[in-house]
């Protein structure tokens, strides 16, 4: 502990940004140390210092939570600290092991939240209290993210909240070390008290931070509201973490509804862009143009101040004279640095991460589902009395063949024309960290709802979204029982109640037009205008995936089918309980998450909180979620046994 607070303590100066035309420029290596932070003047400055501490921790962030999950390998061109990442050999020595990035924006949290006067107003408004709130969400996030990091052992992770400006005063103190637990105890209290603000405005919501070397007419903007972390949704984080599911669907809830954020459509087919596409391979009923699909979800991670879908972001610059850059986008095949210029990022010659077998077998073995056309003639049928599934992959992991010089770039993975097996992943390529978009709100919303007991309100996450449509599929609604009715009147209740999307003004919010389930943006077509029973079905009802006609993707079969492959891989008598079903439907989510979330830098710690909280529950035993860890990381050959949950984290050095 000592350790990493006197190198911290040697490298402090003093974080001196000094107008807003140097907006998240680096400075030298060091903490806000300003006697100023009691005056009633913008104190923008002070956070944009910490944005910059965020953002020499962005590698380090990301590569460990892609290296160390299984949807990635490494090549032959392979770093070699990231290649211990992936294989678990890393030691103290390896390039993206150090606690001091986060101890860094702690330290400077602690130092604002000391002596930012928090009560200064102008009238009857307070004008810190937002950026104040923000800064204890950076502290919150950052903690949480070394408990995730290196969390292996029972004492935990160095804590303090004053802040450290002397080595006398780290020789004197006797610092605690806190688990995730103790974590979430002594910080969240705190933040809950300002659960509902809004994260600080700059006054605007596009600003520029130059332009790469590559393309001087390729400006980067950034929106600096989204530096900053809700505090709902660090609150819903940590809570979760934790296993306190109630609290945490109730602050992912609040924040959703606060912002009136429905889950929206982002549908992509995983073909769509590949050259020279026959449709020969297609069911005879299947018809391009009877469906309608969208390209929305490639557009999440374009070059865009703020993205579709995206809360929270770590902006890196466009070169290293302008800020803190990124080696991210180089090691998916981007080299977001080249002085070549091009009208878009330029492809490197060396590939360092490329997609894994697990990520193409995962992605290439799920059902498309789509509205049939009607063989009985040439007449479209206009209501089709059934959705079919065929065998064409997950949407989201839509590829190119190409050359690189075309829109087909932005496809997610792109494949070089002269080698295909050459694999240029575009997700990064615009070097922004991505923390939370709202599908991760979603999804780790539905992670609560399942826990608490409610899989099918997990469910209707990924089919329908969550809308007063969903008071309609509780068997005997309207007096129908149907078999697309797959809510219980308990998750309805719930919904209404604890957990408030179907109450007062959010009824008018979370409609079924306004919403899609999440599972729609790679497993479905959305009907073509018209083509259904009438023009106005909109929403997940007009999705192949949230059609009353699917009866395919519904809980029971699907959860059914993954009970069956639980019982088969791990050799465990699975039963028909709601804890059977619980531990199911917490693996379906943990897929999605892949589908959903691959190559932005967050695999490793879903999976470890997904494995902990199997261990917790002592179904199939108390080291099942270990067992269950072990096979997922197989492929990634791991140096060390994955069975022993402290094997799972980071040397704190």
């Amino acid at each position: 502990m000592k350790k990493i607070l006197y190198s911290f303590i040697v490298v402090a100066g003093l974080f001196a940004a000094t107008s807003c035309e140097d907006m998240l420029m680096t400075g030298n290596d060091s903490m806000v140390t300003d006697p100023e932070l009691d005056a009633k003047t913008d104190s923008v400055f002070y956070a944009l210092g910490i944005a910059q501490a965020m953002q020499q921790l962005a590698d380090q962030y990301f590569f460990i939570g892609e290296m160390r999950g299984e949807l990635v390998t490494t090549t032959e061109h392979t770093d070699k600290n990231l290649r211990q990442l992936a294989d678990y050999s890393a030691t103290t020595a390896n390039k993206y092991d150090s606690a001091y990035v986060y101890y860094k924006v702690i330290n400077n949290c602690n130092y604002y939240l000391k002596h930012r006067d928090k009560d200064l107003t102008t009238g009857a408004d307070n004008v810190v209290i937002n950026e104040y709130a923000a800064v204890e969400a950076w502290r919150a996030w950052a903690y949480l993210q070394l408990a995730r990091t290196y969390g292996g052992n029972e004492k935990g992770v160095p804590f303090y909240t004053e802040p450290l400006t002397s080595i006398s005063q780290i020789e004197e103190t006797d610092f605690p070390e806190f688990t995730l637990s103790q974590i979430v105890d002594s910080l969240a209290p705190s933040l809950a008290k300002y659960s509902g603000l809004q994260v600080p405005s700059f006054g605007t919501n596009a600003y520029s931070v130059g332009n790469p070397n590559w393309n001087a007419n390729v400006a980067k903007n950034i929106n600096p509201e989204l530096i900053f972390v809700p505090v709902d949704v660090i609150l819903g984080e940590m809570y979760l973490e934790d296993g306190q599911w109630l609290k945490a669907a109730q602050h992912y809830c609040k924040y959703l509804c606060d912002n009136k954020l429905t889950s929206d459509e982002y549908t992509v087919f995983r073909y769509f862009w590949a050259a020279n596409l026959s449709l020969d391979w297609f069911a005879a009923d299947f018809e391009p143009s009877y469906n309608l699909m969208m390209d929305a979800y490639t557009q999440i991670y374009e070059n865009l101040a703020s993205p579709l879908d995206v809360l929270t972001y770590i902006p890196m610059a466009v070169s290293s004279q302008r800020g803190q850059t990124t080696n991210i986008p180089l090691a998916f095949g981007y080299d977001y640095y080249s002085t070549d210029v091009s009208t878009i990022c330029p492809r490197a010659d060396e590939v360092q991460i490329a997609p894994s077998d697990t990520y193409y077998e995962l992605t290439e073995a799920c059902d498309f589902y789509y509205f049939p056309k009607n063989m009985n003639g040439t007449t479209l049928e206009p209501n089709p009395n059934a959705v079919k599934a065929c065998k064409m992959g997950d949407g989201r992991a839509v590829y190119a063949d190409d050359d690189g010089t075309s829109y087909r770039d932005r496809a997610i993975l792109n494949r070089d024309a002269s080698d295909s097996t050459k694999v240029y992943i575009s997700k990064m390529k615009n070097a922004n960290v991505y923390l939370f978009r709202t599908s991760t709100v979603y999804l780790h919303l539905a992670e609560a709802l399942n826990r608490l007991g409610h899989p099918d309100a997990a469910f209707a996450i990924l089919r329908n979204g969550i809308s007063t449509y969903l008071e309609q599929l509780v068997s005997g609604a309207g007096g129908v029982n149907a078999p697309h009715q797959y809510m219980s009147q308990a998750s309805v209740d719930l919904l209404t109640n604890e957990v408030p999307f179907l109450s007062g003004e959010s009824r008018t919010v979370f409609t079924p037009e306004n919403t899609y389930g999440i599972h729609h943006h790679g497993g479905g077509f959305t009907n073509a205008k018209g083509v259904e029973n009438n023009m106005g079905v909109k929403g997940s009802q007009a999705t192949a995936v949230g059609s009353k006609n699917n009866l395919l993707y519904l809980p029971a079969p699907i959860i059914g089918a993954k009970i069956q492959e639980i019982s088969e891989r791990f050799n465990v008598q699975v039963g028909t309980t709601k804890q059977d079903s619980i531990n199911a439907m917490e693996d379906i989510l943990c897929d999605e998450y892949a589908k959903e979330f691959a190559f932005e830098g967050i695999r490793f710690y879903d999976l470890q909180r997904i494995a902990r909280h199997k261990n917790e529950a002592g179904l199939y035993g108390s080291d099942f979620g270990s067992r269950w860890f072990a096979d997922k990381l197989k492929g990634n050959n791991p140096q060390v046994d994955l069975t022993n949950p402290k094997n799972w984290y980071m040397p704190l050095q």
